[in-house]
């Protein structure tokens, strides 16, 4: 019922707009005859599938076709209408604005019987698809009282049957019924006069085409809409009411259209990533691969239809793109010619019906009606990249054998390049980019000095519109292990190591542009009208963030379940170091640290002091108060071990448990208990071996094992 309720004030609306149109409707040509009642029928000339993810889709186009009404007289004035298109529940219209003023005159355009789509042949009339586009725009739409007059005219030709006939047409210049210069034929739409959903144009001549086998089309193209889910559902179809005043000019018999249908998401992922040691150094090692996924076959777009081998980087509007992905408004490629937008490379396009005949510059920057400011880019936002460590991103996909011969040319094998690390989403646009390229196609996102968070960005130059396609990019990281030190025997990569429990190094993906860099707020993303071209929602498929990054310590931790000193007892602890047996041949060197948890001789519940190793304590007095090695009593050398008396040196009168935390891998622990000689009991056990915890950390803080593998 709120639908109809609202289809009325529509019509309201519309009557009062009435007066605007001119001329009238039904005045027969001289010795001619009617040729039955003007009938004129709208349709979606497609119905696309639009990205839950977008805030500019195109839509399909409206056509509406006309056929019969009466002959007009050569020289009269062509009765004109409004015609105004409605998106249902309320769904606005995000076409961009050639201009600042808000309504204002739009990208959107309705072009009369599809002018420009026939090439012009010798000898041919000039007139309908054979003729060139010529526009009129919003402001001169509304102009009275003479609008961008259109006389009735007369051209030859052949009818369907290839028979000789006689053509009206819509001729400027004066009533005399000699005039011979075409009337506009493209019509520039006004977004927002009748509420955010609506776009309108003003006094579109309607010539009936009155002759049997004829037909004359207006053809609506290039509105966007928004297809998130806040707007439409997954699966839902996106719906458009046309309506005209005066009515009688234009009488549209199926007015209500479905004209498009939202798809489903993109998929994103990042695999399992490498575990690496912060000991080793790393040099452009791959980390993880990102991989995006596309949700149906023409998810991932190009800036426009690509033009193949011969194409140049210019264009006939001034601007330029990468390779041979240029701006083709030639007739070659379908980007400029009404309808050509429905089959092969086209429905693989960012940009709509390319017309340069109207445009606008903002900011700087020269916009064009249907042309988008970029292919498909895809985002990765890298947070909690240590400090220490440079990160790498791919400067092209991967997954490709080889790059298509000509990056943005016609081959159907998927391909991404790299256009913006850091700074800005996008680089100003609408204007030239250039890809962002490297000797080993491998770019630093951040610098080792500075940790945090950081993004890169990936636009499609080449996508297959037949199957979904895949794109890959690779993350590598490099890290030199510092200087040795007291504290740190090995080094250590990271200078700042992230505490247990803080967020991983981690990837969250999306389409791009996105309003986290201030594109627009996400609300404002459904209704701004001069933000960026495509623009996209933060739909993250399945998971808002990724690890990326695994790096674990240079480190083990022992567990020794039973430690006593009490009652007559004893127990000795060992540790060898076997980093350079021929199984491991790491060579490392480092002590170890004892925790003890348990009681004491007097019962009481304690937490034993930490016994440090030799290499985080100053002036360590040898045979006290360390492990040692044969003839050392600083740290455990590779290949030897390192024993302790727990009674008689460390924790007098204790019985618990002990951990022992080695800075250095490939630690093995045995335990032995006795009474000190006066039973002649004995009794070992080997250690148990712990999931390794984060660099300075305490081992009374409980862990898990995935923290473990990821500090």
């Amino acid at each position: 019922m709120a639908d109809f309720r609202r289809w009325f004030t529509v019509l309201a609306v519309l009557a009062v707009m009435a007066g605007a149109a001119s001329a009238q409707v039904g005045v027969a040509q001289a010795n001619g005859s009617a040729n039955g009642v003007l009938a004129c029928v709208a349709n979606a000339a497609g119905t696309p599938e639009l990205r839950p993810e977008s805030y500019t889709e195109l839509i399909g186009d409206i056509l509406i076709s006309c056929t019969g009404g009466p002959d007009l007289t050569p020289g009269t004035l062509v009765p004109t209408t409004n015609i105004v298109v409605y998106m249902n529940s309320q769904v606005p219209i995000t076409s961009r604005l050639l201009g600042s003023a808000n309504p204002g005159p739009s990208e959107a355009l309705l072009i009369i019987d599809d002018a420009g789509s026939i090439n012009f042949t010798s000898g041919a009339p000039g007139w309908g698809p054979q003729e060139s586009q010529s526009p009129c725009t919003s402001a001169q739409q509304q102009t009275t009282p003479s609008p961008c007059t259109a006389y009735v005219g007369i051209a030859s030709g052949l009818n369907t049957a290839g028979n000789a006939v006689n053509y009206q047409v819509s001729v400027t210049g004066t009533s005399g019924a000699g005039a011979t210069t075409a009337a506009p034929n493209v019509y520039q739409g006004r977004v927002g006069d009748f509420g955010v959903q609506t776009v309108a144009f003003y006094n579109v001549p309607v010539l009936p085409p009155a002759t049997s086998g004829v037909s004359r089309t207006f053809r609506i193209t290039n509105i966007r809409i928004p297809s998130v889910s806040a707007y439409i559902a997954v699966g839902a179809q996106a719906g458009a009411f046309i309506s005209t005043s005066p009515s009688q000019v234009l009488p549209i018999t199926q007015s209500q259209l479905q004209v498009g249908v939202v798809g489903p998401s993109t998929k994103s992922s990042v695999n399992t990533p490498t575990a690496f040691q912060q000991c080793i150094p790393q040099t452009n090692a791959l980390a993880a691969t990102i991989t995006f996924t596309e949700g149906f076959a023409t998810a991932f777009k190009t800036r426009v239809v690509p033009g193949g081998a011969s194409n140049t980087t210019s264009n006939t509007a001034g601007n330029t793109t990468y390779a041979a992905e240029a701006q083709n408004f030639g007739p070659g490629n379908n980007q400029n010619i009404p309808g050509g937008l429905y089959g092969g490379f086209a429905a693989n396009s960012e940009s709509g019906f390319i017309y340069p005949g109207l445009s606008a510059t903002v900011g700087g920057n020269t916009y064009y009606s249907g042309l988008a400011d970029f292919g498909t880019r895809l985002k990765a936002v890298f947070t909690n990249i240590p400090t220490g460590l440079t990160l790498y991103v791919s400067t092209t996909s991967i997954n490709n054998a080889s790059p298509p011969a000509v990056i943005g040319g016609t081959s159907t094998s998927s391909f991404a390049v790299l256009v913006a690390v850091n700074g800005s989403d996008y680089n100003s646009d609408g204007s030239p980019f250039t890809p962002i390229t490297s000797s080993n196609n491998l770019y630093a996102v951040n610098a080792p000095s500075n940790g945090g968070e950081e993004f890169a960005e990936w636009e499609v130059t080449n996508s297959n519109p037949s199957a979904i396609d895949v794109l890959q990019f690779g993350i590598y990281i490099s890290y030199t292990p510092a200087s040795a030190t007291a504290a740190n025997p090995y080094g250590t990569p990271i200078t700042n190591p992230y505490p247990l429990g803080a967020p991983i190094p981690s990837a969250a993906l999306s389409f791009a542009p996105e309003p986290s860099d201030n594109d627009c707020t996400p609300t404002g993303c459904a209704t701004a009208l001069v933000a960026p071209v495509p623009r996209f929602a933060v739909v993250l498929q399945p998971n808002p963030e990724w690890p990326i990054l695994s790096i674990g310590l240079c480190q083990t931790t022992l567990l020794y379940p039973f430690v006593t000193a009490a009652s007559g007892f004893d127990t000795g602890i060992a540790v060898a170091n076997t980093s350079m047996d021929p199984f491991h041949t790491t060579n490392q060197t480092g002590s170890c640290t004892l925790y003890g948890y348990g009681i004491t001789a007097a019962t009481t519940v304690a937490s034993q002091p930490v016994v440090p190793g030799c290499d985080t304590i100053q002036n360590p007095l040898p045979g006290t108060n360390c492990f040692g090695g044969p003839g050392t009593s600083n740290v455990i050398p590779p290949g030897q071990v390192g024993t302790i008396d727990a009674a008689s040196s460390q924790l007098a009168g204790f019985q618990g448990y002990v951990i022992a935390v080695c800075n250095f891998q490939y630690a093995h622990g045995y335990a032995a208990v006795t009474d000190l000689g006066v039973r002649n009991l004995w009794s070992s056990y080997l250690a148990l071996e712990l999931a390794n915890i984060g660099a300075g950390v305490s081992p009374r803080k409980g862990i898990s094992s995935i923290e473990a593998l990821v500090h």
